[in-house]
């Protein structure tokens, strides 16, 4: 293809129609990174800009962007507007799953179950399991429980009378079993973004953990382990009476990614930023023999206290890692019952019919992948989404 042919097609892909995205990661202190993307008519994903560190409040409050974001009567007077995807950290926003059984009426259970029957089923076991959930999530995020606000609720993995259902909506029987999902923030991160949640249109929130590993079970078989900084996050199926389902588990890991620079900063007497570069020189295979095999020595303790604790918690299945940096072996590299490997992005990206050139680290893209496939447009979920202003 010459130069006058790509330059035509490059200008055909940038005048075609694209869904648009900003991916904002809510972090610890007030800070955030974003992510600009879209993608067009062939699938194919644009990443437009990335920045990091940024300060949420000044973000959200500058001018062009109330501009941009206001709308009236319902209506957003842009229609260019992104979709806005907002992931935040698992100490900003907690996620837990209740398996609920919900019995009919008796005179009910020949008669088809309507949209309306399954949401007020669903509402009246949301009201009874409520208090007892928003405890729990405040003693995760570490505020009272008035300053939790519930900003998600949503309903998944149907059964009825044992049978596995998509949408219960237009079938007979005694009862229906499913998972119901509650999503809560901190009242100071709700305030933050409440021009996004009282939005006309549909705004997805997600802890970011939730979005790591249901992006991640889309191409890989449960259990999947995550390990981010000192914490690791396991995802695995979890039965209650009949009924399976996945659950996301938060553990404290008696281990730091930063113990293998620092084993490096501390052995050779250098700072953090040599440390770094004379390790990413070691995994490109940029030293000699020598100074490879004295670095490994160096690093290996460090990685010998990883593998003891995952032998300690009993991990079993795929353990990938979100760092910013390569782990200091060939993956996979199987200890024990667990695999450790790097997190499978690119396979993530293709089973899911999208394309790109180029892809960000892995935890900046799920939260755009679970917003882009997840489920929530059933009419179940979005009956529920309106309930949320009086449960909350």
């Amino acid at each position: 293809m010459n130069a006058i042919a790509q330059a035509v097609q490059q200008t055909k892909r940038l005048l075609a129609p694209r869904e648009k995205f900003l991916v904002l990661e809510l972090l610890p202190g007030g800070l955030a990174n974003t992510l600009f993307l879209s993608v067009d008519e062939d699938h194919t994903l644009i990443f437009e800009k990335a920045e990091a560190g940024i300060d949420v409040k000044k973000f959200l409050n500058s001018p062009l962007r109330r501009l941009r974001d206001k709308h009236w009567e319902g209506n957003y007077l842009f229609r260019s507007r992104r979709k806005m995807v907002v992931a935040a950290d698992p100490s900003l926003a907690t996620t837990m799953p209740i398996p609920l059984e919900l019995s009919r009426e008796r005179t009910q259970w020949v008669a088809d179950i309507t949209l309306d029957e399954i949401e007020n089923l669903i509402a009246q076991a949301m009201q009874k399991v409520f208090t007892q959930c928003r405890s729990e999530a405040a003693k995760r995020l570490g505020v009272d429980d008035i300053h939790v606000i519930l900003v998600g609720a949503r309903a998944d993995h149907f059964k009825i009378d044992g049978h596995t259902v998509m949408n219960p909506i237009g079938f007979t029987g005694k009862k229906v079993a499913l998972v119901l999902e509650f999503t809560f923030t901190s009242r100071k991160v709700f305030d933050e973004l409440s021009q996004f949640f009282s939005s006309p249109e549909e705004f997805f929130f997600v802890e970011s953990p939730q979005a790591w590993m249901r992006s991640a079970a889309r191409a890989r078989q449960l259990p999947i382990n995550i390990i981010d900084g000192s914490q690791i996050f396991i995802f695995q199926k979890q039965k209650y009476a009949d009924h399976e389902y996945p659950v996301l588990y938060r553990e404290k890991l008696d281990w730091h990614h930063d113990a293998i620079l620092k084993s490096v900063e501390g052995a050779l007497g250098i700072t953090a930023a040599a440390a770094r570069r004379l390790y990413d020189d070691y995994r490109s295979d940029k030293l000699s023999a020598t100074a490879s095999r004295n670095l490994k020595k160096v690093i290996q303790p460090a990685v010998d206290t990883l593998l003891a604790e995952l032998e300690r918690m009993k991990i079993k299945g795929l353990v990938y890692f979100n760092l910013p940096f390569e782990m200091p072996f060939e993956t996979p590299f199987k200890h024990g019952g667990a695999t450790l490997d790097a997190l499978p992005t690119n396979e993530i990206v293709t089973e899911l019919g999208l394309q790109a050139n180029s892809l960000p680290q892995f935890r900046h893209l799920a939260p755009f992948l679970e917003a882009y496939f997840a489920k929530t447009t059933s009419e179940i979920n979005q009956k529920l989404r309106r309930r949320l202003h009086w449960l909350g």
